[in-house]
């Protein structure tokens, strides 16, 4: 099953999709922790930062800046690097910083994951879809073409 196609629809009954977020010991990172706790659509799987986190309980590695509390389940988790070999989702929120996405995003993608990413890296790229979900996700059409350009399984869909 493909994780992104042009016509999203709810994964079926009793079947969330596994998610991982990169950069989630920040901000953004939390954001996406906050709106993903509980969604009927995905399941959160996998926490991922950088060097200097991973290894790390999530609530050590992060000063929890969101709105309410940590989720328990996710201050329990260990953080990951963000490399593929060592988060297993099928798709992949990232909240990196440009500098990290560069590197960290083409190499999930090259892995068959579909990373969602806020960062500035590839929004002008023309086989990248820049997605605003509610205007325009016919954009998510591009995803046949990056695949075929570059040569990689996933996708890079930019918001």
């Amino acid at each position: 099953m493909n994780p992104v196609s042009s016509n999203p629809s709810p994964p079926s009954p009793g079947r969330r999709r596994r998610v991982a977020i990169l950069g989630a010991t920040g901000a953004v990172g939390q954001t996406f922790i906050r709106l993903l706790v509980g969604h009927p659509w995905f399941e959160i799987v996998a926490l991922a930062a950088s060097e200097r986190s991973a290894g790390k309980p999530y609530r050590e590695a992060a000063r929890w800046v969101s709105a309410g509390d940590m989720p328990p389940f996710v201050a329990d988790m260990t953080v990951q690097p963000c490399d593929p070999d060592r988060v297993e989702a099928d798709i992949v929120f990232s909240a990196l910083d440009s500098s990290a996405a560069g590197d960290a995003e083409p190499a999930f993608a090259r892995a068959g994951r579909t990373v969602l990413t806020n960062a500035k890296n590839y929004r002008m790229d023309p086989d990248v879809p820049l997605v605003i979900a509610e205007v325009n996700p016919d954009h998510l059409g591009v995803i046949e073409a990056q695949r075929k350009n570059r040569g990689w399984p996933g996708a890079i869909v930019a918001n």
